[in-house]
């Protein structure tokens, strides 16, 4: 028999449950559903339990919270329901059953490291380098993120419970220093050793997580938590979920799972049952997965992670490993573009120095291979004056629909040459095209299970023209590209100079030409270049070269050509000297009073400034900064002795030196000490005596097109003995007779 469902209290539009019927074990736990309400009736005529349970109807019987179950005698309740036809349900029950909707969201993203594998996190750790991923990443494909919920249930959080709290989540950060590195500051001053071991002992016990990105999030709220009062520490632990985890434990439970889209954002939304539980608080996290090969594998753990969110915050999730689709930024129509080095936009590189004219023609090329006389810093990163190194990852732009065009293009080559400073290729420089081959994968959703092949895309000779690479169109029938690959790969160390006595290999100013045929080797121009060779063709394309990171400039001419500076040289430093006021020691061993000062006769320099004529110099030093720095005894007081940027602390060449610094010897006994940089009391503290070490890191400018390249700093570290008592027997002073040291 058929019971209409009557809600008692129920106003006009208000919003009811839907209802079902479970039968219980002995225990009074939920069996089975026995019945749903269709059409606002219950049928029970199959119904035979001896007691039943009212209670909302839920996909899942564990989501059903045992507080809102009603329980009841069949055989008590069906003569009432018979008499009047109704089961009636007051509102006490029935409005506790309606659930909440909660819509979750985030986005899902692989970010491109700097460094090689996973042992480049120590400098981040360390404070040394900072990621500033959201200028690397993209938008992770063909990804699956499970979203979990994580309910904690904790006692009153009151001002005694607040230091523990602090002393769990400062033991943890400290038990793993690369997964959640400390924030690094401007000045982060000499390394802390006790950090330095607490770093090596993570990495000895495997303490390195590649399942996400490592976030300062915790250690910088563990320096807030450590400002505040203990009443707004209470506070600020109540409002973030990230911190709950180490007020008490927790239970955690999978919601479901939703698919990224392809612009990397996802979104899931669920009902859900409040719990009228003392204390109890719900916060999400996310794990994500993909198929590889075949199989599906998490490439991201929130709770590995210690990444928690609010339902009203958007989840930003980042891992360093995984699958992404190529989606190049769209810059218009019918346009191909050289859009790339590595992470680093070619608007960063300088090689748009004349901008665009009224009509947006680009004025910087001024022919099929010749730009405008170079400017000084041509080819260097726009800024920061950083030089190109190693291997460099090209990428192209271009419209997918060229793919339909007449004729279309099909092919495209990289070539390089040395330049002259009058922006054309040096006299007696080969134009050489770049032969490194290139294959791209892809998804292949029709193997079972699914697969990542690879296209070869070159290099082929085609009517004589050798280097082609056949273009990768994605969209439409194309195969679904992978992210982060590129078109061609540049290894700058093999770039030959011909300057005779030049920089050598490697290193200099370089043409780098981008030229597009068609499908049988007919080299093809843009519609607007004005003067075309009898072998090229026309195409229905236009040449762009990036000058802001929102303008474009037209470039008219058979090929498209960009300045390259190139520089594979490391930065160098030395000691030369130590001294205190009566002069050089032979023994390393100082003595003075607590007053006077101690000096440090150092080198920090880049040979670029020393490089001589017809080779270019730069306006400022490939030597970004150095820093000088003192370490007293084990695990004792530090400080600095000097810091400086990019000029150049050496008189080790005269010609083309900027801003160098004095040439002088070290100064006699008798010399006046006005400006010393650190007294022999600064240094020894409460010893009389001690040990030191003192290091001197040098760091470059040098950048792949992700980071500054760390495989050019250069850092040495020298010993010496302070001591502001007699010393017993006492070292002979000697005064030294240098040209080329330079005082601090």
């Amino acid at each position: 028999m058929s019971y209409k469902v009557v809600f008692v209290g129920a106003q006009a539009n208000e919003q009811t449950p839907n209802v079902a019927v479970y039968s219980l074990d002995p225990l009074g736990r939920v069996k089975e559903k026995i019945a749903v309400a269709s059409e606002g009736k219950l049928d029970l005529s199959r119904v035979e339990a001896a007691v039943i349970a009212l209670a909302p109807d839920v996909a899942n019987m564990v989501d059903l919270d045992p507080e809102n179950l009603v329980t009841l005698r069949l055989a008590d309740q069906l003569p009432v329901w018979k008499q009047t036809g109704a089961i009636e349900i007051p509102s006490q029950w029935w409005r506790g059953w309606l659930p909440f909707t909660i819509c979750l969201s985030g986005t899902a993203n692989r970010c491109f490291p700097f460094f090689d594998g996973l042992a480049g996190l120590r400098p981040i750790a360390l404070g040394l380098q900072f990621l500033r991923f959201p200028e690397v990443c993209e938008p992770l494909c063909n990804a699956v993120v499970e979203v979990w919920e994580y309910t904690t249930c904790c006692w009153p959080l009151l001002i005694p419970y607040v230091p523990p709290l602090i002393d769990n989540l400062a033991a943890f950060l400290n038990a793993n220093p690369i997964m959640f590195p400390a924030p690094p500051s401007p000045d982060p001053g000499p390394l802390d050793l006790n950090l330095v071991r607490n770093v090596d002992a993570a990495f000895a016990a495997g303490k390195v997580s590649n399942a996400f990105v490592p976030s300062a999030t915790l250690a910088t709220h563990l320096a807030t938590l450590r400002s505040l009062s203990p009443q707004d520490a209470v506070t600020y632990i109540e409002t973030y979920p990230i911190l709950w985890p180490f007020w008490c434990t927790g239970s955690s439970a999978l919601l479901g799972q939703t698919s990224v889209n392809p612009d990397g954002t996802f979104s899931f939304c669920y009902r859900f049952f409040p719990l009228f539980r003392f204390n109890c608080r719900n916060s999400y996290f996310y794990k994500i997965k993909q198929l590889v090969n075949g199989v599906w594998t998490y490439i991201y753990d929130g709770s590995a992670a210690q990444q928690y969110f609010s339902a009203d915050e958007a989840a930003n999730l980042y891992t360093l490993i995984g699958q992404t689709c190529f989606q190049p930024p769209a810059l218009g129509n019918d346009y191909i573009a050289f859009q790339a080095i590595g992470n680093t936009n070619t608007n960063e590189l300088n090689s748009n120095w004349l901008g665009v004219n009224a009509s947006g023609v680009d004025l910087t090329q001024t022919g099929n291979t010749q730009l405008a006389p170079l400017t000084q810093d041509a080819g260097l990163v726009v800024g920061s004056g950083a030089p190109w190194a190693t291997t460099l990852n090209l990428l192209l732009n271009y419209d997918p629909s060229l793919q339909s065009a007449s004729p279309s293009p099909y092919y495209y080559r990289f070539s390089i040459v040395q330049a002259d400073s009058s922006g054309g290729p040096m006299s007696g420089a080969t134009l050489i095209p770049l032969l490194t081959p290139i294959s791209w994968q892809y998804i292949d959703l029709s193997t079972t299970p699914p697969s990542t092949p690879s296209q070869p895309l070159g290099p082929v000779t085609v009517n004589g023209n050798q280097g082609l690479f056949q273009i990768p169109y994605f969209g439409g029938s194309n195969p679904s590209w992978l992210g982060n690959q590129f078109h061609q790969y540049l290894d700058t160390t093999t770039l030959a100079n011909i300057i005779p006595g030049g920089p050598g290999a490697g290193n200099g100013q370089y043409l780098l030409i981008v030229e597009i045929f068609d499908e049988t080797g007919n080299r093809l121009v843009p519609t607007d270049a004005p003067s075309p060779l009898s072998t090229d063709t026309k195409g229905t394309f236009h040449y762009l070269r990036l000058i802001t990171s929102t303008t474009n400039a037209y470039v008219q001419h058979n090929s498209l050509t960009h300045a390259l500076w190139v520089d594979n040289r490391r930065v160098m430093g030395a000691f030369d000297y130590f001294m205190n006021s009566s002069g050089v020691q032979t023994c390393q061993f100082y003595h003075d009073s607590s007053d006077r000062p101690f000096y440090v006769g150092f080198q920090a320099y880049h040979a670029v400034m020393c490089d001589l004529s017809p080779s270019p110099v730069p306006s400022a030093s490939f030597m970004s900064s150095f820093d000088l720095s003192w370490q007293e005894g084990l695990n004792g007081t530090s400080g600095w002795l000097a810091q400086g940027e990019d000029t150049n602390w050496t008189n080790g060449c005269t010609v083309g030196v900027a801003n160098a610094y004095s040439t002088a010897s070290p100064p006699s006994p008798a010399s006046a000490f006005t400006v010393p940089s650190v007294t022999f009391g600064e240094m020894l503290g409460s010893e009389t005596a001690c040990s030191f070490a003192l290091t001197l890191a040098v760091y470059p400018k040098h950048t792949n097109g992700y980071t500054t390249l760390s495989q050019f700093e250069y850092i040495t570290t020298a010993a010496v003995a302070l001591s502001d008592a007699p010393p017993t027997p006492p070292c002979p002073p000697i005064l030294a007779d240098k040209t080329d040291s330079k005082m601090s």
